[in-house]
């Protein structure tokens, strides 16, 4: 029998908009925090800061964010820092982890959940079901819940797990592992539903869980994938694959 269900977050649950803007702002006010807190004028402008980091994520892309051997994850603030000293910024750690969570938290103004989906989340959870999620992001974990906060979900998510905060990207089994259990499941009583065939499926097999692929955002190639136990196009069609295993 399943008794828990967890969701990766990003085309899963929720789309990204394009961004607004809202990126540029975030860089600008760290520049600015930065200037108080240095005491300086001469610092690099927010666009070159946003455009080091930038070239530091695309260039550590094929290593950190795709289908590399390696899902070791470094933390959040390291890009930031890596992009801040090819510019001569050299600053003290502590200011480096003050001053990045707000840089990777934009997305939160950006998301967008399908007609259905949050009543379809809701109704899994009040059917009886502990709900959780497990999701690959540069953003930390107090960014993450406010998101699930501002959809009207944090509240039914018992587990969440960020690959940001945990050291390790899906389809790492430790971050499947831990959402088990924080949703005190066995892997057989667990279902694990996201849009990537490598990261969601293949990796919430390794630990024995089902597997649920969903295009409800996005359709993701499957040749030489892991294959789901179900494949569907909204959160809504969840229920009957779970209540029929």
């Amino acid at each position: 029998m399943i008794r828990a269900i967890i969701f990766d977050l990003g085309h899963t649950i929720w789309d990204i908009l394009p961004d607004d803007g809202g990126l540029a702002r975030a860089y600008a006010t760290a520049r600015a925090t930065l200037a108080e807190r240095l005491g300086r004028a001469d610092l690099p402008s927010a666009e070159a800061l946003q455009r080091a980091v930038a070239d530091v994520l695309r260039e550590s892309a094929p290593m950190y964010f795709m289908e590399a051997p390696s899902l070791e994850q470094p933390p959040s603030d390291a890009w930031v820092d890596q992009g801040f000293r090819r510019l001569g910024l050299e600053l003290d750690a502590e200011l480096v982890r003050a001053i990045t969570p707000p840089l990777f938290a934009t997305e939160i103004d950006r998301l967008h959940c399908a007609d259905g989906t949050i009543e379809a989340v809701r109704n899994l959870h009040d059917a009886g079901y502990t709900l959780g999620c497990v999701t690959n992001t540069l953003a930390d974990t107090a960014t993450i819940r406010a998101m699930l906060r501002r959809d009207g979900i944090e509240d039914v998510m018992r587990s969440v797990v960020v690959s940001a905060d945990e050291g390790w990207r899906k389809p790492h089994r430790s971050l499947f592992e831990k959402a088990l259990r924080e949703t005190c499941a066995a892997a057989h009583e667990a279902v694990f539903i996201g849009d990537s065939p490598w990261h969601d499926v293949g990796g919430a097999q390794a630990v024995g869980m089902r597997t649920v692929l969903t295009r409800q955002y996005v359709t993701r190639p499957t040749e030489g994938m892991p294959e789901p136990d179900a494949v569907i196009s909204h959160l809504r069609e969840l229920r009957e694959f779970v209540e029929r295993w």
